[in-house]
């Protein structure tokens, strides 16, 4: 039976709609091959150019700090050639992660925060290095210590207020770096990417507090140096020969006065020979608790200026004392020792005297503090002392003259001073707040210890109490120990000092008088030794009890504004040691490190650890 019309069509329409499906099938299955190819391909290109980003990343963050050495070094060719190193990776990476492939997976889950946090570290590295690196490295041939050496005379401001406006835009670009990186999201990224961006602003935090130390001394400096109007600044020369808490006795001063750079030092005055007043009273109001402490010591003779461990103490009774004496309004006061002085002498050719002795860095200090001494020994103490003065005043004058003669090596004398400022031999103090607040930035103010969450510290501080200059033999040494032996929760510390008498049994008549000091007055033995020594407990804590060679002692209540003191005399033997300890009970019950700030002595006081036994913590 033939098909009618109706069954045909119907048929027809069956094998065209199967066809139409057939078709759409195939369309469907092309799409997304298409869009699995495409994902396929986006993957695969994200993921190369992810991993060439990694590998640049890496290769260029490292190179920062290998730049920050070379500047400091002085070594421009070498920084400049790391900077264009570091400027491809950077560059490199920031292109491998800004393309629309890129950005467009950034939207996807899991792996989108992770592209994220990859282009902004990428980012931010080559702002970095663009504007901050860069810029840094362009200015290394001036960015060293040849900056500060004086040529015909004068300082060149000039090249200091250029180097100054480079270090501050490089230091706002580091700081707005660390924002952006602190702004990063690594909550949903991998710990590789989180690493990274841990990393990378660990490297900028440790760069940043050296383009800051450097920004603000520059940002001061053409002022300090004259720039706007003359400035008069007083150095005091110590002499640890004879201690005192901030070093030794102040000798012997000069007046150092810059104009535009060009600097001038006037002739050494000696302490001595009726050169300055002696003052029934302070010369400044006493800090809480400096009238008990220290006595008629503080603020009356210009010789004892550095008698409390607080330099601008010693710099305020300078000023006011040279401004009585001599008129002069004094804008800043320096403090520098024989040992600094010799460590200077490293960068400088040698120096002779017309007492035919050559200085060097390793004659300098044992004829200073000992040989004039040695040398000039009459019997007649007033004639002995004016000897010595004026060899004291010819050193220390052409020491300064070759330091600013320009004659010297830049290099080696910023790592001199680098030593010397971190042993506490180079002292500075201004009236102005700006500058002040600098000098504490970079170390050199001469404050008090100064505890904080993480560390307390005491201060550790030395005088010669037989008017001698026997300190030259002297060595010492500290320890600190600390346990949890309260119930309180509070940690007990314990402070010991060690003190050797190095000179001889025969002393009497083998040193010279004026070595020896007023040991008669004294009514002790020639040779003896005799030593205040006062520990600073932190602000808060409480001093608990002492001992001295092994014996407890009882121990005044001396204080000095926050800071509870122990004030200990020992005396030694010529070739005794002397032992004390001072326990200290913690102002809080938070676990800390234990430091401690101890008075430059002509020998380095070494530092040690102390093993703490509770069952020998003195109690309250």
């Amino acid at each position: 039976m033939s098909e009618t019309n109706t069954q045909f069509r119907a048929r027809r329409a069956q094998k065209r709609a199967a066809r139409e499906k057939s078709r759409f099938y195939r369309r469907w299955w092309y799409l997304v091959a298409i869009v699995v190819g495409v994902v396929i391909f986006a993957g695969i290109w994200v993921g190369v150019r992810g991993l060439t980003a990694k590998a640049e990343l890496e290769a260029a963050m490292p190179l920062a700090e290998t730049i920050r050495s070379q500047i400091l070094a002085g070594d421009a060719g070498a920084a400049t050639k790391t900077v264009k190193s570091m400027a491809e990776h950077s560059k490199r990476a920031r292109e491998l992660t800004s393309d629309p492939v890129w950005r467009v997976s950034e939207l996807l889950p899991v792996i989108g925060p992770n592209l994220t946090a990859v282009r902004a570290l990428a980012g931010v590295g080559d702002d970095v290095v663009r504007g901050a690196i860069k810029p840094l490295a362009a200015i290394a041939s001036t960015l060293n210590p040849d900056l500060l050496r004086p040529v015909e005379g004068a300082i060149d401001l000039d090249a200091i207020a250029a180097a100054g406006v480079s270090i501050g835009d490089s230091s706002e670009v580091l700081s707005l770096a660390g924002e952006r990186i602190r702004a990063i999201d690594t909550a949903g990224t991998i710990r590789q990417v989180s690493s990274a961006v841990t990393q990378f602003g660990g490297l900028l935090s440790g760069i940043a507090p050296t383009l800051a130390s450097a920004r603000e001394l520059l940002d001061i400096a053409p002022d300090a140096l004259g720039a706007s109007a003359p400035r008069n600044y007083v150095i005091v020369f110590q002499n640890n020969a004879e201690a005192r808490a901030l070093g030794g006795t102040s000798l012997s001063f000069a007046l150092l006065t810059i104009d535009e750079g060009r600097v001038t030092l006037g002739k050494a005055v000696p302490a001595g020979l009726g050169n300055f007043a002696y003052y029934q009273d302070s010369v400044i109001p006493m800090p809480d608790g400096v009238a008990a402490l220290y006595g008629s010591e503080f603020g009356r003779a210009v010789s004892n200026v550095t008698v409390r461990p607080s330099f601008a103490s010693a710099a305020k009774i300078t000023q006011e004392m040279w401004k009585r004496q001599f008129g002069t309004e004094i804008d800043g006061v320096i403090s520098i020792d024989p040992i600094a002085l010799g460590y200077l002498l490293r960068g400088t050719p040698p120096i002779p005297l017309s007492t035919g002795d050559v200085i060097t860095s390793d004659t300098l200090v044992p004829l200073l503090l000992n040989g004039v001494y040695m040398r000039f020994w009459s019997g007649d103490g007033g004639s002995d002392n004016a000897a010595q003065d004026l060899v004291y005043s010819e050193i220390v004058l052409k020491t300064f003259d070759q330091l600013l003669s320009g004659d010297v090596d830049p290099k080696v004398m910023l790592s001199a001073l680098t030593q010397a400022v971190d042993e506490r031999r180079v002292l500075v103090w201004s009236p102005n707040e700006k500058e002040e607040a600098v000098f504490e930035f970079v170390g050199v103010d001469g404050a008090l210890p100064k505890s904080d969450e993480e560390t307390d510290r005491v201060g550790v501080y030395f005088q010669e109490n037989v008017g001698s200059k026997m300190n030259f033999y002297l060595k010492q040494a500290v320890s600190l120990g600390q346990a949890q032996c309260r119930a309180d929760g509070k940690a007990s510390y314990r402070i010991g000092v060690d003190l050797a008498n190095g000179l001889p049994a025969d002393a009497a008549t083998s040193i010279s008088p004026s070595i020896l000091g007023t040991f008669d007055r004294e009514k002790l033995k020639p040779g003896v030794q005799r030593m205040i020594v006062m520990v600073y407990a932190p602000p808060g804590s409480q001093i608990v009890g002492a001992t001295v060679d092994g014996a407890a002692v009882q121990l005044e209540a001396f204080h000095d504004t926050d800071y509870p003191v122990a004030k200990v005399t020992l005396t030694i033997e010529p070739g005794a040691t002397s032992k004390m300890t001072i326990d200290v009970v913690a102002a809080g019950t938070s676990k800390k490190a234990l430091e401690a700030q101890v008075t430059p002595m002509v020998n380095a006081t070494s530092v040690s650890d102390l093993p703490l036994d509770c069952g020998t913590v003195a109690k309250e």
